[in-house]
């Protein structure tokens, strides 16, 4: 058996909504045959959107499908009722897709690192020419560009699965003429890891276990594995930088 299975986030989605709805549908006239009370449709449809949330943090689903869910149900009503054309909610849903695809098929959430990050990151590249540094899942390569402007000596590498945040990072790359920032459509996995001085990534629990087993195994001694926020279960960083930025962001450091 396969210990590696795991259910798709969208399918799990799907679970919740449905399970709120049976609970809602089989529940909601035994309680009010109970205590005698009535309540209208909108009511109806955001309690419906509460349990399928409530059912998502149970399952232990990202924080960010609870408001999800929530307004599910009334949304696909309003826009029934108002008639939208068919042809509008695949055209949304491919739209959704191409942004958050790595949330959908990875679990991997669009973060974006901010300015304050970048520029400690900057003063973690070693001090030569032909250094190399890798975020992986570059998302808009704000990061890339930040550290391009402090270190134009560098070379930069940005990896993104998402087509709208690749082709805007792609775009912006060639507005601000950023030479040393090189962003390409690449799965992570499928990125070598042996060339690069400094691997960065700012994703999400899910990968990083998988995620340093491949960095130790491919990453040259010296350089460095950082992650921006989550840690690698059971392996203690070499170093903690937490960063004077409102969130108190936390920078995981591993050497190889």
């Amino acid at each position: 058996m396969n210990n590696n299975f795991s259910i798709p986030p969208a399918f799990t989605a799907l679970i919740c909504q449905v399970s709120g709805f049976l609970t809602l549908f089989l529940g909601l006239p035994i309680l009010q045959a109970e205590f005698d009370f009535a309540i209208g449709l909108d009511e109806k449809l955001l309690l419906q959107g509460a349990v399928a949330a409530g059912i998502s943090f149970v399952l232990r689903q990202s924080y960010w499908w609870g408001p999800i869910h929530l307004i599910f149900p009334i949304s696909i009503y309003y826009g029934l009722l108002l008639d939208i054309p068919i042809w509008v909610y695949p055209v949304l849903l491919i739209l959704i897709l191409a942004v958050f695809w790595n949330v959908v098929f990875n679990r991997v959430p669009l973060y974006l690192s901010n300015r304050t990050t970048a520029q400690k990151l900057a003063t973690l590249i070693p001090n030569n020419k032909n250094a190399k540094f890798v975020d992986l899942g570059s998302g808009l390569a704000n990061t890339l560009r930040d550290i391009s402007t402090l270190r134009p000596d560098c070379h930069l590498y940005g990896y993104e699965t998402a087509p709208v945040p690749f082709l805007i990072s792609k775009l912006l790359n060639i507005f601000y003429r950023k030479r040393n920032v090189h962003i390409e459509m690449k799965n992570i996995w499928n990125v070598p890891l042996d060339g690069f001085d400094v691997v960065y990534c700012f994703l999400s629990p899910v990968p990083m276990p998988r995620l340093y087993e491949k960095a130790r195994s491919e990453m040259k001694p010296g350089s460095l594995f950082i992650s921006n926020s989550f840690t690698v279960p059971d392996v203690k960083p070499n170093r903690t930088i937490t960063l004077k930025d409102g969130r108190k962001t936390k920078l995981f450091i591993w050497k190889m």
